[in-house]
């Protein structure tokens, strides 16, 4: 998980992403490849960094067959249970679609002053 997070921060600091959306996005993956790890049997996991005109954003493609993940709200003595509550929460907007073999969730944060056209 360590080398998804320094993946996610070159790449958005590469691009001059401002620092506190770089930060929210390396818990975005940090959370997003977690649920991967531990909730799916995947050999593989995927990680894309992209931006756009008016987002950054992070996909995580996975091998999980165990249908769509869904926020949740965890009881104050239960440990997990907390993770996209917590990209909900930092994210612009979050998704996640079923593939034919396996999920991908994809979360964005918007850049704040970008217009279209701006990159």
């Amino acid at each position: 998980m360590a080398h998804a997070r320094a993946h996610a921060v070159d790449a958005l600091r590469e691009w001059q992403i401002d620092d506190g959306i770089v930060e929210a996005l390396r818990l975005i993956v940090s959370e997003l490849v977690t649920n991967a790890v531990v909730h799916t049997a995947s050999r593989t996991i995927e990680i894309t960094v992209s931006v756009t005109a008016t987002e950054a954003i992070v996909t995580v493609t996975d091998q999980g067959l165990f249908g769509t993940p869904a926020a949740r709200k965890a009881r104050p003595e239960e440990e997990h249970g907390r993770g996209l509550a917590l990209v909900e929460a930092l994210a612009t907007r979050w998704e996640s679609s079923p593939l034919a073999d396996g999920t991908q969730v994809e979360a964005a944060v918007t850049l704040p002053g970008r217009t279209a056209g701006a990159l």
